[in-house]
Formats: C-alpha cells, structure tokens, sequence
C-alpha cells in the first residue's frame, strides 16, 4: 500500500480538512472582534502561527489515533487481521499527552505573545495605567464673552491644580495632560482612561463685576457625578476660593477635609489687573503662537509694574528668557528667578527657573538641588521634570534621570517635552517599540501638541526608518499647515537625501532655507544635509558669507556658527579651514566659560555643559580626522581619549545611530574590528545609513575593505527598499503640487 493510499486509510485527509476549516473560522472570527477588542493587529499574525505551528501535531494525532462514538482508539493496522484490540495502551496515553503538551505550549505562547503586543503597543497608543487616588483638573469652562476671561479660568484651574498636588494622599496630573481636553466632545470615561485617572474635576468660571461665580463638579472614571458645588465670591477673596474648592474635592476623595494653606504672601496680589497680566503672559508663552515671546514679555512686565511685590510673573519673565535667549541673558534669566524667591521663597516655578540656570551656567549639582526642591514644593510641576534631565545626565546621574522623566509621566502623561525626553531614553537604550508607543501616545489627543509627529520623525530617523519619517513630517504639514513652521521642510530634506533622492531634498532645503535670513545661513542644517550627499552645492558661498557673522555675533552666538560652519568645511574637504573654525569656537565658548583658566587645551566635557552629547562627539570625532589629514598630532590623543571615554559610557543595546557613531569612533581609534561590530549591530537594527557614510571623508579609506562593502550593500538594500515606498507613494499623492496648494491658498 502506497503512502496516498495510507494516508486515505487512516481518514488523515479529514482530519486535515476539518482542522483548516476550523482554523479559518477562528481566524475569520479573531479577525472581526480583534480590533473591536482593541488588540493590535499584529495579535492576529500570531493567531495565524499558533494555528500552523499546531498544525504537524493534528497530522501526528490523525496518523496514529481515530475520533469514535466510543472515544479516541488507536487507527486500525492495515491488512486483513481480524479481532485486533484498539484500545489505548500504556504508552498511548503518552503519547497523546506529550501531543496535548505540545499543543499547549504553543496556544499559551501565542497568547503570551498577544498580551506583549498589548502592553508594549506595537504603534498602538494604548490607554494609560490608572494610579489610585488619581485625578485630573479639566481646564473649566469659560461662560463669558470677554476673552481675557478665558485667561482667568486656565489661572483658577491651575491654582486648584496646584493646591491638589500639595495634598499627598492625592496623585495629580499636571496641566499639560488634562489641557488636551479642553472644549473636548470626547466622554468623561475615555478622557479617564486616556489620562489615567480615576477622578476628574470639571467646571466653569462666569465673572460679573467684581464678582466671581465657580461651579466645581467631581466625577468617577464612568463619568458618573460624586459631587458638585457652586462659590459665588468677591474677587477679592479669589486666592482662598481656590484653597477651599481643592479643600473640598480632597476630602471627597480620601474622605477627609484637608484645612486650606495659607499662600505667601509673594503669591497672592489684591491687584486683579496685574493677576489677569500675569495669566495672559502664561497664556501666551503656552500658545507659542507669532509674537508669543513679544506679548507674554509685556504681560508680565506688566504684571510687574502693577505689582512689584507679586512673585509669579518674576518666574514667567525668567521662564521667558530661558526658552527665546541665549548667552549673557541667562544672567538675567537667573536675576529674575531670585527675584521671584526673593519675594515667595517657597515659589516652584521660581526655583526651577534657577536650577536650569544655574546648570546652563556651569553648576550642575546646584541646578539639580534647585530642580529638586521645586518638585518638592509642586510634585505636578511638569517644567521641572523636563528640565533636571539636564543637570543630573552631566553628573552621570543617569538613573536618576531616568527615574525624574518617569515619575514627569505619572503625574503628566501628555506632556509632549516629557515624551519627548522619555522617547530619546528608551530609543537610546534599543527599545524601539516602547519609544514608539510613547509618541503614538499623543496622536490619540482631540489636538495633538505641536512636536507630536516631530517625536516621530527623529525616532524612524534615529532607526533608520526614512520611508515612515518622510510620512510623519508630511502628517505634520498636513495636520499644522506649512506657515506654522519650516522645520518640517528640514526634516523632508533631510530625510529625502538620506534615501538618495537628491532632486526631492534639494526642493524642500530650498523651502527651508528660504525662510532664514540672507545674512545668516543654516551651517547646522547645511552640514548635515552635506553629509547625505546632497547640498554641497551651497556650501562655499554660504560658508564665506558666514564669515562675516563671527565677530558680529559676539562670543556667544559665534561658537555656533564655527562649530558647524568648521564641520561643513571638513565635509567639503577642506580639513585645514574646519581644524581653524573649530579651534577658535572652542576657544571662544571656552573663554566664556571659564574665563579665569589661560589653558588653550581643548575640554570636551566643558562643552557638553551647553551642547548635546552627539554634537560634541561629532566635534571630537571630525577634529581627530582632520588633525590627521593636516599632519597636526596635537589634540589627537585627547579627542580619542574624550571618544573611548564616551564609547564606554554607552550601554549596550542601543539605537541604530549611536550605534553607528559608536563605529566611526573606533574607525577614529583603528579599532577596525570593533566598528564593524557596531555596524554589523546597528545593520540588525534596521540601519540603513548608507550615502551617509560613503559621503563621509572619514569613513572614506575604512570602506574599502570587503566586510565593509557587504555591510553596506546590505543597507543600500534595505535604503533602496525604502526609497521604492517612498516613490511610489509620491507617485500616487504628489505632495509637493499639495505643498504649493496650501502654500498659495491664502493669496487666491
């Protein structure tokens, strides 16, 4: 007997064709409820796994035992024997045990693969963990007609916030979450669960006269009503209106009254102008819209002048300088933070203003004191969360760090500079997925903040992902406009170089470069934009032109403009003229500094006090290339000393493009083995660097040799693969003709 005729005997074919038919129904069905359930739609791949992987073991079970009437027995033996028993024996039970283990294991780790999908996303934003005792303070409503109202209602439900956020049995989120809400349509039990909160405060403000209306409503997770109540007050009293609503919520929720605080009194004004100055100064720099840094200046100097004695719009004019100036203004950004602690010693955002300029200034470990005491006094203050990142990443307190960023997203887990942060950290330690889904988080949002998708953007690009870069900065056009900004058209160009379409990014730097000022050119986005191959067009007569900036500038601004004006020229392969514009930025940025230390030695570590980690690698990186290329040894040792010691502080794994600077660094030391490791880790990745690299006068003698050129034609691949998607989507929406649309629509 044949094995077809065997297999027919032994009603294997049946067992297979009901096994099928019973895998695409529960396939069929999965794929209907699956994303009704909410389950990513990779949860359906590992379904279809599950039931191929069972598959070998439904033909083991066929071949040797038969489903009856009276239960499974073992198939009959072939031939003509009569009487034979076909019961189950001893071992058959083994058998079908092992079977059912087999079987087991894999449903259990398909299942276990499913719930991994869900917790850690996989692109999809998924609702935030609820915390206990947790609560959000939705912007209240403003029910007049007068527009600096609305003013007035965002400063009453920040002070409740604030006073909430004193009470430690209560975790409360900042601002910046619960303001995604505001006029939201969205229902009180999906705001809850996309904020994370078992409480929601809502309310409205109505302002008549010198009098003042609050209606305060607590509500549970499912949106039903715990507690409601209305304060018709004088504005006079409005500081203790406030202490008496968080008062009163508190105790509904711990069930027990919490005695209102008496406020400094720095904090408090009776002058209700310069209260509504201040709350239009903080409306204005949360808006960033044109002219905000303009127009937040005036209200709070306003403020000011109205009362000199009101601490808050100190703050804000020192949260002011420290977001729009740079150099000798931080000076006065500091004066103004202890002018604000001068007056309310107890003010948080007073104390975080001083702690990031006391760590801008060269005084980390007194910038993170600051920063601490501020969460202190306000654990919802979210600025601070953002800003002490800085100071302890420069004392190599990174776990610290990272805990301040995590702890930032309990109590904000919406603020977009929070994510921000925290998607660099996770990228930086290889957890794409989890990077991933923590910018996702805010596309979910009735209006997503501004650097939603350029969150996004720098994580594809970071892992190599052109294709979905390219589409997150046309979402990012698409969803804000093209006047909001053009760092997007940056970010288009940059990408589109980094696949090789030259045409394509040469069109979108000409948009970015158009909007800079003649007499300053972009050297930072031309070097980089050089660096892929493309742009070198522009790079003589905007390196020349920027000449003459350097000493107009002054000793702040001109370190910037040398640093990568130096860059661009090593790029473009003249080493002597970069070794030169470095040098004299180093020593510029070094004398301001320290300007009592006559060293002229070169301090790497002093300029990561103002500079990010990868730009004053790339400094080192390209000075030691090009001392070697010009015959100067000097410096040479000391930048390949700061670049082991940067290379043996990273942890491993990490992303794609620290991976690859990671290898040119050991290029830059003749560690040739070990920078095709890192290359060979980040090609695993997804890197698919490849015209940056070959561009790269650095890399240009390394490459040479056949390992390299197998890697690299591996990433061309994988670009090339990339570069196909992104043609063809071009081909099928030509987003530049709906660039130009929207461009030209207001002149029509």
């Amino acid at each position: 007997m044949n094995l077809w005729q065997e297999l027919r005997r032994r009603r294997v074919f049946r067992l297979t064709g009901l096994y099928v038919v019973g895998a695409w129904l529960v396939i069929q069905v999965a794929d209907i409820w699956f994303p009704a359930w909410g389950l990513p739609e990779t949860a359906l791949r590992f379904l279809f796994i599950a039931a191929i992987a069972c598959f070998p073991v439904a033909l083991i079970f066929g071949w040797f035992y038969d489903i009856t009437p009276q239960g499974i027995v073992r198939t009959e033996p072939s031939g003509d024997r009569e009487s034979v028993d076909l019961r189950l024996k001893p071992v058959d039970y083994v058998v079908l045990a092992a079977l059912l283990a087999i079987g087991s294991a894999i449903v259990i780790g398909s299942i276990g693969k499913i719930q991994e999908e869900i917790e850690t996303g996989s692109g999809v934003a998924a609702p935030v963990e609820k915390t206990a005792h947790s609560i959000a303070v939705l912007p209240f409503s403003n029910l007049d007609t007068n527009p600096d109202t609305g003013f007035f209602s965002d400063g009453i439900t920040e002070e409740i916030l604030h006073r909430l956020s004193t009470l430690g049995a209560l975790h409360v989120l900042a601002s910046t979450s619960s303001f995604a809400f505001r006029d939201s349509e969205e229902s009180p039990a999906s705001i809850s669960d996309k904020l994370g909160v078992r409480y929601l405060l809502q309310g409205s403000v109505r302002r008549d006269g010198d009098h003042v209306r609050i209606t305060a409503r607590l509500l549970d997770e499912d949106g039903f009503q715990l507690w409601s109540d209305r304060f018709d007050r004088r504005l006079e009293s409005i500081f203790v209106i406030q202490a008496e609503i968080a008062s009163r919520v508190s105790s509904e929720i711990v069930n027990r009254i919490v005695p209102p605080q008496e406020l400094p009194a720095g904090r408090t004004t009776e002058n209700m102008e310069a209260y509504n100055a201040y709350l239009r100064g903080r409306a204005y720099f949360d808006s960033r819209t044109p002219s905000w840094k303009d127009r937040a200046g005036e209200a709070f100097n306003k403020a000011i002048e109205l009362d000199p004695d009101f601490a808050p719009p100190y703050a804000g004019l020192a949260t002011l300088v420290v977001n729009s100036a740079r150099g000798p203004h931080w000076e006065e950004a500091r004066g103004f933070a202890e002018k604000a602690l001068q007056l309310d010693p107890d003010l948080p955002l007073g104390h975080a203003t001083l702690g990031l300029t006391r760590a801008v200034l060269g005084e980390p470990e007194r910038g993170a004191e600051s920063l601490r005491k501020a969460i202190e006094l306000d654990r919802s203050l979210a600025i601070a969360y953002t800003w002490i990142l800085m100071p302890l990443r420069e004392l190599g307190l990174h776990d610290e760090a990272v805990a301040m960023q995590e702890r930032g997203l309990e109590i904000d887990p919406l603020n977009p500079v929070l994510i921000r942060n925290s998607v660099g950290i996770e990228s930086s330690r290889g957890n794409f997925e989890r990077a991933e889904h923590l910018a996702l988080r805010l596309t979910g949002l009735p209006e997503p903040p501004f650097w939603t998708f350029g969150a996004l953007y720098e994580l594809y690009t970071e892992w190599g992902r052109y294709a979905e870069a390219i589409d997150a900065a046309k979402t990012h056009v698409r969803y804000f406009g093209p006047d909001n900004d053009y760092l997007h058209a940056d970010a288009l160009a940059s990408a589109y170089a980094a696949l090789g379409l030259v045409e394509d990014a040469e069109y979108w730097f000409e948009i970015f470069r158009s909007q800079w000022d003649e007499e300053e050119p972009p050297l930072a986005e031309i070097y980089y934009f050089a660096a892929q191959g493309a742009g070198l067009r522009w790079l003589s007569a905007d390196l020349e032109k920027a000449v003459s900036l350097i000493d107009s500038e002054g000793p702040y601004d001109a370190p910037y403009v040398l640093f990568y004006g130096g860059l661009a020229w090593i790029q473009a392969g003249n080493a002597q003229k970069g070794v030169e514009w470095l040098e004299r930025g180093i020593e510029l940025y070094q004398s301001e500094m320290v300007p009592d230390d006559p060293s002229d030695a070169i301090d790497f570590s002093l300029l990561g006090r103002r500079w990010p980690t990868p730009l004053v690698v790339r400094l080192a990186q390209k000075l030691a290339f090009a001392y070697r290329v010009t015959g100067t040894r000097r410096g040479v040792e000391r930048a390949i000393d700061f670049l082991e010691n940067d290379r043996a502080n990273v942890q491993l794994p990490t992303d794609p493009t620290t991976l690859e600077s990671l290898a040119l660094t050991c290029v830059i030391s003749d560690d040739i083995d070990a920078a095709l490791g890192y290359l060979q880790q980040a090609l695993e990745l997804g890197w698919a660097n490849y015209y940056g690299i070959v561009n790269d006068p650095a890399w240009a003698e390394t490459i040479q040799t056949p390992e390299f050129q197998t890697l690299l034609a591996e990433a061309k691949a994988n670009n090339d693969r990339q570069r196909a998607i992104v043609e063809a989507a071009d081909a099928e929406s030509d987003f530049r003709a709906e660039f130009d649309k929207m461009t030209s629509a207001p002149s029509e």
